[in-house]
Order: C-alpha cells, then structure tokens, then sequence
C-alpha cells in the first residue's frame, strides 16, 4: 500500500469557519488515497495579526491555507499575502461575494456569521463539489444522469476548472468527459436528455501551446502533434453534432470565468 502525503491544512474564518471547513473536507476526501490532510480550523479570526500568526505557523509547516473571510480588509490583506508568501492561500468566499455584488448590483452585508445560518445549502454545496470531483474526466459514469451539466472536449481544454468552478461559485452539479480520437464516448451520454451538455473547442495551436507547457515546453508524441490534434478536434465536432441540444463553445484565449458565464447565459443556468 502506498504510503499517503501528509498535509497540513489550515481553515481561517472570521465567523464560526464550520461551513468552510465542511466544504474543505468534501474536497479533501476525494483525494484520500494519496494524502492524509491535517486540518487546523481557526475561527473568529478579526485582526491581521492573528492572520500573521496563523501564517507564519502554516509556513512552518509548509501548509495549504483556505479561508473564508466576509470583512474585506482581511481579504486585501491575505490578497496581498499571496505574493509576499511560499505558501497557497486559498480564498473560498471572496470571489463568489463579487461575482454576486456584480450579478445583483449591490453590495454585500458583509456580517461575519451569516454563512452558518444556510444550513442545508451549505451542506449542498458541499455536496455538489463531491460530486462534479467524483464525475471528473469520465468518472461515475452511473450517475451521470444526476449532473445538471455535462462538459465534453478533447485533452487540456479546461474542463475540469470550469466544472469545479460552476460548483464552487454556481452550485451546479458538473460532470466532463474526455473526448478520445478513435473512442467512442460512453453509450449512455446519448441516452441522456435531461442534463444540458457543452462542447469546449480549441485554436489547434492554442491547444499544442497548453499541451507543451505541461511538459516544459517539450513536444510528446502522439500528444503535441499539430496534426494530430487537429484529427483530435475534427473528431470532438463530430461527437458534438450527434448531440443534439449541445452547446458548441470557444475556449481559445477565454478565461474560465468568462466560458462559465456563457454556459450560464446560453443554458439558462444562472
């Protein structure tokens, strides 16, 4: 049996920091045959110095910080830390307070504490980036009925952000499933009506670019090949058009919040 990496995991809050920590721990555990996590949860955290404190021990310990903290100040402040510091800070609730500031046009209450009123959303939540992790790249393919959404492209083209992405700060239920030159995709996607389904396509260059770089600019047979990924992607928009209903999207050069707002708006999902 392998033996799992230990890692410290430090959850900062300035409210109670259970919700994070929940959410923390449903993505932890998808990854529990390769680490052993440690989680340290420090709550009602309202001064930067008690975040320089809890810092410089998670430096120590070489730690993966995640934090959920509504007062702003702290939030600029760890913003700030991410640069200044060896260590990956983490940061579960400010995006989503601005995506929502800007979906609303208003601002947020912004009164540590509230987060732990939503009680079963919050447990939700957590439940909805279980399962987007568990039907990740082909897997679950049993439940795959169960998604509210279906990603499919070729290898590198940002699936698996965009799905944990639309869990993380929409809530959704995604599922992505690799489309493989000379495979044919799972039978039971085509038997499926219910979830929407999106098909990611690809510059061929932008995509022999991004393949590269996994492997330090090095090129890989039958992986980086030019030609080969074109074959690669001709053949994706052969499997988009025996799906009917599916939604056909660039992801050349576009960020992954900017292609998870065009699933939203095309889909009706926002």
């Amino acid at each position: 049996m392998a033996v799992k990496r230990p890692v410290q995991v430090y959850v900062i809050s300035d409210a109670t920091g259970i919700t994070a920590e929940r959410v923390t721990r449903a993505v932890l555990v998808q990854f529990s045959r390769q680490i052993q996590p440690h989680i340290q949860r420090f709550s009602h955290v309202k001064t930067t110095k008690q975040l320089e404190r809890i810092l410089a021990q998670a430096e120590q310990g070489r730690g993966l910080v995640i934090y959920s903290l509504v007062a702003e100040r702290l939030r600029q402040w760890m913003d700030e830390q991410k640069r200044r510091r060896r260590i990956e800070l983490w940061d579960l609730l400010g995006p989503l307070l601005h995506r929502l500031s800007r979906r609303f046009q208003t601002s947020p209450s912004l009164h540590p504490g509230l987060l732990s009123v939503l009680g079963e959303e919050s447990i939700r939540l957590a439940a909805t980036i279980d399962f987007t992790l568990r039907h990740d790249d082909g897997n679950g393919l049993a439940t795959l009925g169960q998604a509210e959404l279906i990603i499919l492209g070729v290898s590198r083209t940002s699936k698996t952000p965009t799905s944990l992405f639309l869990a993380c700060n929409h809530n959704l239920r995604v599922a992505n499933l690799p489309i493989i030159l000379g495979l044919d995709p799972p039978a039971r996607l085509f038997g499926l009506k219910r979830p929407r389904k999106a098909g990611f396509l690809i510059a061929p260059e932008k995509l022999a670019q991004i393949r590269r770089s996994r492997y330090g600019g090095r090129a890989v047979e039958g992986y980086t090949d030019i030609r080969l990924i074109r074959d690669e992607l001709a053949y994706s928009q052969e499997v988009f058009q025996r799906l009917p209903g599916l939604q056909v999207i660039d992801v050349t050069n576009r960020p992954i919040e900017e292609v998870a707002n065009l699933i939203l708006e095309r889909q009706g999902l926002g």
